[in-house]
């Protein structure tokens, strides 16, 4: 894992994971215990992924992950949470502002490093090259981040852009809320974190569907997941 890392973390010693991680892997990250400086920080240092080390979820990491996603030279940045304690609202909330990946302390330097090198390697695997995919009369825009059924266009949070891209990759395919979450935000134990699944795909759903209670192309296959498909198809 030869990437610039900057980590983000409280004035003091960093979460002894983080360290660990950093010193088996032969890494010398950026550390930067001002998170008011995180912008200008990516900016001068171009890193490949930010990781923010924190106690807990804060309202003023969202404005950050939203100015990392809303730049161009920034865009590309992978970034992953560690916190010691967040509730499910707090996860979405992250998720929805951009980040790659939630996590939560306790978690071994092993495991973190694992989830670093996938967020990288994901990045890639949820990307197209194709400046619009589309499926029927659904069309998704990677510049602006936007889905457009006809002449209605309505923008998408990175999370949606992300699950809406690896759905029309696979159209048809029935996807298991444990494959959306190993390809999206790798694998979660938690029974919180596959309730973030449904909510993204209610979210997607209140933006492609005429009537979101009742869809015709993200459909539900009881017992196996959901499925995107062309209705006219």
């Amino acid at each position: 894992m030869r990437k610039r890392i900057l980590i983000v973390h409280p004035p003091g010693v960093p979460s002894g994971c983080v360290q660990e991680a950093m010193d088996k892997e032969e890494i010398a990250p950026t550390w930067l215990t001002d998170s008011t400086q995180t912008m200008r920080a990516a900016l001068e240092q171009m890193p490949a992924l930010v990781l923010f080390d924190v106690p807990l979820w804060q309202p003023e990491l969202e404005e950050i992950l939203v100015a990392l996603g809303s730049l161009k030279r920034t865009r590309s940045i992978r970034k992953i949470v560690l916190a010691a304690t967040a509730r499910l609202e707090d996860k979405v909330t992250a998720l929805d502002a951009g980040a790659d990946d939630f996590l939560l302390k306790p978690i071994s330097a092993r495991e973190l490093t694992a989830r670093l090198k996938a967020v990288l390697r994901n990045y890639e695997a949820v990307s197209f090259e194709e400046e619009k995919q589309s499926l029927g009369a659904l069309d998704l825009y990677r510049e602006g981040m936007e889905v457009a059924i006809g002449d209605q266009r309505q923008k998408l949070s990175p999370t949606e852009f992300n699950l809406l891209a690896y759905f029309m990759e696979r159209p048809g395919h029935v996807l298991s809320r444990e494959e959306l979450l190993e390809n999206l935000w790798l694998p979660c134990k938690e029974i919180e974190d596959r309730r973030v699944v449904d909510v993204y795909i209610w979210r997607l759903r209140e933006k492609i569907e005429e009537d979101p209670s009742k869809p015709r192309r993200l459909l539900t296959r009881r017992g196996e997941g959901y499925a995107l498909i062309d209705p006219e198809g």
